[in-house]
């Protein structure tokens, strides 16, 4: 009888341990999704050009240049454009724009607007941008970070 009753002691305290090691949850510090300016802000590089149904990787296109993108909100950001031909140097996207609201669209993706009027997609590394030509052709114009 002695036996049992000093064995039962070893095995309640082991499982009196074991049970208070696994019922803990470990605090895994998980850091807050940045805001949709923050994730946006970056430098990108021109990576294609699509128009009238055909898209044109940046090596075989005449444009060079990027945009970079500033938090000035959560919310909002600037777009400095510095697109130019390769040929000439001359600006085909030039300036900059501020007050730019981007907008969660799921997936980590978000649309840029400016006064009600949508100027493109970004996601993580990617951003396209709608335009038109001075012959009211539209193409959109990606860059990648």
């Amino acid at each position: 009888m002695k036996t049992l009753h000093s064995l039962r002691r070893p095995v309640l305290l082991a499982l009196l341990v074991a049970a208070s090691l696994t019922a803990c949850k470990k605090d895994k510090e998980t850091e807050p999704e940045p805001d949709l300016a923050s994730r946006a802000a970056g430098q990108y590089t021109f990576s294609e050009l699509a128009f009238g149904g055909k898209t044109y990787p940046a090596s075989s296109s005449n444009l060079k240049g990027g945009v970079t993108v500033t938090r000035q909100t959560a919310t909002t950001v600037e777009l400095k454009l510095n697109v130019n031909q390769k040929s000439d140097n001359e600006p085909f996207m030039d300036g900059s724009a501020g007050g730019i609201l981007l907008t969660d669209v799921g997936n980590g993706e978000f649309d840029l607007n400016k006064d009600g009027e949508k100027l493109g997609r970004g996601s993580k590394n990617k951003l396209v941008l709608n335009g038109e030509d001075d012959n009211d052709v539209r193409f959109t114009i990606t860059f990648t970070k």
